[in-house]
């Protein structure tokens, strides 16, 4: 399980207003004398050719075709694991060090006052290796970001394209935001929200009437989160909880392509998509609401009894059971499948509210989903209702000084007594009915030093029902305006079914730079 968490920065601007006096001093004639009128000689206009072109000012017509802007970015980072903890060729082992590149170019074209275009193209390329750097590989990814049209009207504005359609008051960490799959194979700590989420081909309108700001948003193809199945630190199966998985049959030339399907077997049809609508209220506080029906961005894995005792008998080291063995490769070879990886279909009901109050924003959401998927220690999946809520305090005024903190909770009731919710609730737990709850409380300070060329700051997570957390430094330093270099680590402590101690999740150091191209 992976868990987003997006930092909003608002700046605060003032203007300054001159008045100009052009009036004369009345002059003063001394007391009971009359005024004086003052006479003037009528104005005659001089001729048109003694009058210099240069002495007049000079206008130009604003410009009647696009206007465009073209930007660029590239970032990079070297990460190396602290600890080695995966037996040198186990299956499922991770990926000590990792190589990752990514680009981002684009144009943003202003045609006129009604119409605009937004395209945007990305790559990133990564290369990883075991210890001894055993199964080395790469890859390269290109795929399209934002792109889209934009027409306005005076009571409507439409988008139409790959877009990153907002919901909810806390950006990237609201629950209700999630039209737009995540990309969990982000630094955990220290990815941001921009680069986690996924732009999906949607259409959108939106308008205010009579106070309030609406929303309708419509996502017709079905687009899954993006992740890690094993062998990295953000993988959904840690080794020591995925060590059945025959890892070793897929060249590692060819292991990460086939990550994304290797859950799955059916995807929602064509049409049958994700649908949003969201109101808000303008001024000083804003109140809204939305309703989402969407697909589930992870698949809900069932597998076959026999296969799940043979994976079972096989992760635990016990004998395994030769009948069993012969009975399930029997079936395989008879086309049977075994294992079904489908998605799930859920409503989320939110309200959300916002206020700036002193120097920081604060900014609340709370869902209700009747249906969710969560999932057992064996990564079957549990249908249950659910309610979360966020609430966030970020620093709104300029200073060199900044920071955010935030609650993340989640209430699942009528958790049954042999059921145990993997990575929420602990597994002394299991035992009676109860409702299984999950606080999580993250913070985030940083200091602008040395004419803003040097930033120090420090994120941490902490979840107080299991005591597990996770802390993160860094230093970037501002070689140019455009060039930026970083150093940062990660820490993880917790038990292996805590959130955050997820099976000994390792520690790891990591040097990047970011480059603005334009």
């Amino acid at each position: 399980m992976r868990l987003a968490f997006a930092l909003a920065l608002l700046g605060a601007t003032a203007a300054t207003a001159q008045s100009v006096d052009g009036g004369a001093e009345p002059i003063d004639a001394g007391e009971g004398a009359p005024m004086a009128v003052e006479t003037f000689e009528a104005f005659e206009p001089a001729p048109a050719s003694a009058v210099s072109s240069t002495e007049l000012p000079q206008f130009e017509a604003p410009p009647i075709g696009p206007t465009a802007r073209v930007f660029g970015d590239v970032m990079a980072a070297t990460m190396v694991d602290t600890v080695f903890d995966s037996p040198r060729g186990a299956n499922g082992a991770e990926n000590v060090w990792e190589l990752h590149a990514k680009a981002r170019v684009g144009v943003d074209v202003k045609v006129n006052d009604r119409v605009r275009v937004f395209l945007e193209g990305r790559a990133q390329v990564r290369a990883a290796a075991q210890r001894d750097f055993d199964r080395a590989k790469g890859s390269f990814e290109p795929m399209l970001g934002d792109a889209f049209v934009d027409v306005y009207t005076s009571k409507v504005d439409f988008r139409v394209g790959n877009q990153r359609v907002n919901l909810g008051a806390n950006p990237g960490l609201a629950p209700a935001d999630a039209i737009n799959p995540k990309d969990l194979r982000e630094s955990f700590l220290l990815g941001e929200t921009d680069d986690a989420i996924v732009p999906v081909f949607a259409v959108r309108a939106q308008g205010e009437v009579g106070g309030l700001n609406w929303l309708l948003a419509y996502a017709p193809f079905f687009t899954p989160h993006r992740y890690f199945v094993f062998g990295q630190d953000e993988a959904l199966f840690q080794p020591g909880a995925g060590a059945a998985l025959p890892t070793n049959r897929f060249d590692p030339s060819v292991e990460d392509f086939v990550q994304d399907r290797i859950l799955e077997t059916k995807r929602p049809p064509p049409l049958a998509g994700d649908v949003a609508v969201r109101a808000v209220t303008t001024g000083d506080w804003k109140v809204g609401a939305s309703w989402v029906w969407m697909n589930e961005k992870l698949p809900q894995v069932r597998l076959d009894p026999e296969l799940s005792a043979l994976l079972s008998s096989q992760q635990s080291g016990a004998p395994v059971d030769q009948a069993l063995v012969t009975s399930v490769s029997s079936r395989v070879q008879a086309g049977e499948t075994l294992y079904s990886g489908v998605y799930g279909r859920q409503h989320l009901f939110s309200l959300e509210g916002s206020r700036v109050i002193g120097p920081g924003e604060l900014d609340v959401d709370l869902t209700y989903s009747p249906r969710q998927t969560f999932f057992d220690p064996a990564f079957a999946p549990l249908s249950k209702s659910a309610v979360t809520w966020v609430v966030s305090y970020t620093q709104a005024t300029d200073s060199p000084w900044f920071y955010s903190v935030s609650y993340l909770g989640m209430a699942v009731p009528s958790v049954g007594a042999r059921e145990h919710l993997f990575l929420i609730e602990p597994a002394t737990a299991v035992g009676a009915d109860r409702v299984g709850w999950l606080h999580l409380f993250a913070g985030s300070v940083s200091r602008r030093l040395w004419r803003d060329r040097l930033e120090l700051s420090f994120r941490a997570v902490f979840e107080p029902i299991q005591l597990s957390y996770a802390l993160a430094p860094k230093v970037l330093f501002n070689v140019h305006e455009r060039v930026k270099l970083w150093l940062a680590a990660e820490f993880y402590q917790g038990t292996p079914y805590s959130p955050l101690g997820y099976y000994g999740r390792n520690d790891k150091v990591l040097v990047g730079s970011r480059v603005e191209l334009f």
